[in-house]
């Protein structure tokens, strides 16, 4: 005959097996709703998309040249003439320069923009329409392949 004997040491490997067991579970669905609901907001929803477009990243860093880019007007009569350099003090050659003049309503006619030529050597120029008064602010557009900067200038014809 055979005896059984009963250990005490083995009738708690159940409960040590359910315990684990629920650990695993508590702790895996704790875990998951800190992963659904404990989430910062986004800081750039754009993230993705920085390192797809090479394109769009180089028009980034000569836009940001262009807004370091010095510009020093010059009215003689109604000649305006407008040097462009950089941050460096070197001359910018082959921008397009345009004046758009502020619409008035009161006039019949808007004072068509103003394109400017280069003249070389970073300079360009262009003679002021007819009819503006002695004082008038504008947007001076200048943009070189995909870079564009404004600038509000006044230009006062009053001597």
């Amino acid at each position: 005959m055979m005896l059984m004997t009963t250990n005490k040491n083995s009738a708690r490997w159940p409960f040590f097996i359910l315990a684990l067991v629920s650990a695993f579970v508590v702790f895996s669905w704790w875990s998951f709703d800190r992963a659904a609901s404990g989430v910062s907001p986004i800081s750039d929803p754009d993230y993705y998309a920085h390192g797809l477009k090479y394109h769009s990243s180089t028009l980034d860093a000569q836009t940001a040249a262009s807004s370091g880019w010095s510009i020093t007007p010059r009215l003689e009569g109604r000649t305006l003439t407008i040097k462009v350099a950089d941050s460096r003090q070197n001359i910018i050659l082959g921008c397009q320069a345009v004046i758009a003049f502020p619409s008035d309503s009161t006039k019949k006619s808007a004072i068509m923009p103003l394109t400017l030529s280069d003249i070389g050597n970073g300079h360009y120029s262009g003679t002021l329409p007819e009819g503006l008064p002695p004082s008038v602010s504008a947007t001076l557009t200048l943009s070189k392949n995909q870079a564009t900067t404004q600038r509000q200038i006044l230009i006062n014809q009053e001597s």
